[in-house]
C-alpha cells in the first residue's frame, strides 16, 4: 500500500512539474524572450521581421504577425493572444511603427550645373505586413537605395536657389516618387527631410557677395525713400510757416535752447526785425486785397524809375560840370612858328657828282 502511495506521489510530482515548465516556457515564448535566428525580437531588428516560437504568443499593440502553415501564408494575426501548432505553423512578428532611415551624404548636380552632397532622412513603415514579408527580405536597404537614386534626381530638376528656398517642395516631391514605388511592396513613406545641404566655398563666397549687393541695394532704396518723405514734411512745413509766420520765430527759438543745453556753444541770435508780428500780434492789423497790394508795388516802381532817372541826370550834370572846368583851366596850345623865323638851308654845293651819268 505505501509503495503505491508513493508510486502515485510521484506522479503527481512528474505531472505538476511538467505543467509549471509548460506553462513557463509558454510565458516566455508568449514575451518573445526566446533567442530567434534573426536577432533578439524585443530588440530592433535589422529585417523588420523576427519568427517567434512558441504554442501561445502575444502580440503588442504596435506588432502584426503573418502566419505560415507549412510555408504558405495563412493570414496575419492582430493584437493579442495567437495560437500556432508547433513544427506546422511559424509567425514572422512584423513592427509597423514609423522607423527612421539616415540617407548617407549623396554628391548631387542641380539643373544649373552646381555639385552639391545632400543628406536626409526618410520615415517609413509596414502597412501591409504580408506583403512586405513576401515582396521584401531587408526593407530598410532597399528604401535607404531607393531613396539615394530618387535624391539624385530629384535635385537634377531644381536650381541651387530653388533646393535652398523650397526644401518642402523637393520632399513632397521625392515622397510621390517613393510611394509610386514603395505602396506595392506594403511600405508607405511617411516623411523625407532634407537636413543639410553642403555648397561648395567659392559658391558660398559668391552667394556672400550677392546677398550683400542685395542688401545695399535695398539700403539705398530704403534711404531714397527717406528722403522723399522728408521733402514731403518739409514743404508742408514750409506752408504752415508761410501760413503761420510766427511758427518760424517758435522753431527759431526751440533750436536755440537746445543749442544751449550744450556747453561751451556760442549761439549767434538773428533777432526779426518785426516784434509786433510774434505770437500773432499784427493779426489785429488791416489786411489788404490783391489790388490794392498790385497797386502799391506799381507805385513802388515807378518811384523807383524816378530816383533812376534822377539820379542819371545829376549824375549828367555833374558831368558837364567837369567838361567845363577842365576847358577853363587847360592852357592854350603853342602856336606854330612862322616860315621868316625858319633858319636857311645849308648849301651843300654845287659840284658835279663823278658817278652820275
Amino acid at each position: 500500500m505505501a509503495i503505491t502511495w508513493i508510486i502515485l506521489e510521484s506522479l503527481c510530482g512528474l505531472l505538476c512539474g511538467g505543467l509549471v515548465a509548460a506553462l513557463i516556457l509558454g510565458l516566455k515564448a508568449a514575451g518573445g524572450q526566446f533567442t530567434a535566428s534573426s536577432g533578439d525580437p524585443t530588440g530592433y531588428s535589422p529585417r523588420g521581421t523576427w519568427p517567434r516560437r512558441g504554442v501561445f504568443t502575444v502580440l503588442d499593440q504596435y506588432e502584426r504577425a503573418p502566419k505560415f502553415t507549412f510555408g504558405k501564408p495563412a493570414g496575419v494575426n492582430s493584437v493579442g493572444v495567437a495560437i500556432r501548432f508547433p513544427f506546422i505553423q511559424e509567425f514572422l512578428l512584423v513592427d509597423i511603427r514609423d522607423r527612421p532611415e539616415n540617407i548617407p551624404g549623396q554628391v548631387c548636380i542641380t539643373r544649373d550645373n552646381v555639385s552639391i552632397q545632400v543628406d536626409g532622412v526618410v520615415y517609413w513603415k509596414v502597412i501591409d505586413p504580408m506583403t512586405a514579408v513576401l515582396a521584401v527580405s531587408n526593407p530598410s536597404n532597399v528604401i535607404r537605395q531607393m531613396t539615394m537614386s530618387v535624391l539624385r534626381v530629384v535635385i537634377g530638376e531644381y536650381t541651387l536657389d530653388e533646393l535652398l528656398s523650397k526644401r518642402e517642395v523637393i520632399s513632397l516631391r521625392m515622397e510621390t516618387l517613393l510611394d509610386r514605388f514603395c505602396l506595392p511592396l506594403g511600405i508607405d513613406i511617411s516623411r523625407i527631410d532634407i537636413t543639410d545641404v553642403v555648397i561648395p566655398t567659392d559658391m558660398q563666397r559668391a552667394m556672400a557677395r550677392e546677398a550683400e549687393a542685395q542688401r545695399e541695394r535695398r539700403a539705398r532704396l530704403r534711404r531714397a525713400e527717406g528722403e522723399v518723405e522728408a521733402v514731403k514734411n518739409l514743404a508742408h512745413a514750409a506752408y504752415i510757416m508761410q501760413k503761420n509766420p510766427e511758427l518760424l520765430e517758435l522753431r527759431r527759438l526751440q533750436t536755440v535752447g537746445e543749442l544751449g543745453m550744450e556747453q561751451h556753444t556760442l549761439i549767434t541770435l538773428v533777432l526779426p526785425y518785426d516784434f509786433s508780428n510774434i505770437g500773432g500780434g499784427g493779426r489785429h492789423l488791416h489786411s489788404y486785397t490783391l489790388e490794392e497790394n498790385k497797386d502799391f508795388l506799381d507805385a513802388l516802381t515807378l518811384a523807383e524809375e524816378e530816383a533812376l532817372k534822377a539820379a542819371e541826370a545829376a549824375e549828367a550834370e555833374a558831368e558837364a560840370e567837369d567838361a567845363d572846368e577842365s576847358e577853363a583851366e587847360s592852357p592854350a596850345p603853342p602856336s606854330p612858328p612862322a616860315e621868316d623865323d625858319l633858319p636857311p638851308a645849308p648849301d651843300f654845293g654845287d659840284e658835279d657828282d663823278p658817278f652820275a651819268d
